[in-house]
């Protein structure tokens, strides 16, 4: 066979001659893996010799999944949850606490005149005398003692004049409290009474009506027990003309 047969015969049929060395094999390409930055958390440029997997565009156009819909009447039920019932129970919660501490009353006679009117409503404070001591001059609420013609079951409201230990005399139109007249502004009539002079005793009260001639207290049915006392009277708050502190 010639040299020129060798050369054009197919390179499948070519046979390696003894002694010739064997053709090199071409070197494979590096495998590259098929990682993307996400895949190995990189966060600037991946190493050498790897090479990142681009997103397909059918997942980059991909629509974000949408919310589920909100069900109906779902924001009723939000304004019921977070507006309607924290307002319900916050008001439960202060008329709650105002019955324990204030308490109205409607005065049913002129006794009180002129501070307080007939059909006036005032409020009591409750709690009052549990921090502080009770003072000459408070108007205050209370259960009466046990004296005939005095109905016990409704309270009456009457100013405080005599403290226990304070002495009190009613002479000549004038109320005197440890020998000085006591005097409020708003009373104008004088009373008609009188009374010796007394000292109030430990636990009690001497009382009187601003209407000095037309009110039952304690010129007529004596001292009022201290535990008798419900509240002080604060505030006329019924009708709008008269509302007044107290």
């Amino acid at each position: 066979m010639t040299t020129s047969e060798e050369e054009n015969r197919p390179p499948a049929d070519r046979q390696d001659s003894p002694g010739r060395a064997a053709e090199p094999k071409a070197p494979k390409p590096p495998r590259t893996p098929e990682y993307s930055i996400e895949d190995r958390g990189w966060i600037s440029e991946p190493p050498v010799g790897w090479t990142t997997r681009p997103v397909s565009e059918s997942a980059a156009e991909a629509p974000a999944e949408a919310p589920a819909a909100r069900k109906k009447g779902g924001f009723w039920s939000l304004v019921m949850r977070d507006v309607v019932i924290p307002l319900l129970v916050a008001v439960g919660l202060v008329f709650g606490g105002l019955a324990a501490v204030a308490k109205p009353y409607k005065i049913p006679t002129g006794s009180m005149e002129p501070t307080i009117q007939v059909n006036d409503r005032i409020l009591a404070n409750r709690l009052i005398y549990h921090f502080k001591d009770i003072e000459r001059g408070d108007i205050i609420v209370f259960d009466p003692p046990a004296f005939p013609g005095v109905d016990a079951s409704t309270p009456y409201v009457k100013r405080v004049v005599g403290l226990p230990g304070d002495t009190v005399e009613v002479r000549d139109g004038m109320t005197l409290v440890n020998g000085n007249e006591f005097i409020v502004e708003e009373v104008k009539d004088r009373p008609y009474y009188t009374r010796a002079e007394e000292t109030v005793p430990e636990g009690m009260l001497f009382v009187l009506g601003d209407n000095r001639n037309s009110s039952q207290d304690s010129h007529v049915w004596g001292y009022l027990p201290m535990e008798n006392v419900i509240g002080r009277a604060d505030i006329i708050y019924w009708p709008p003309s008269d509302i007044d502190w107290l």
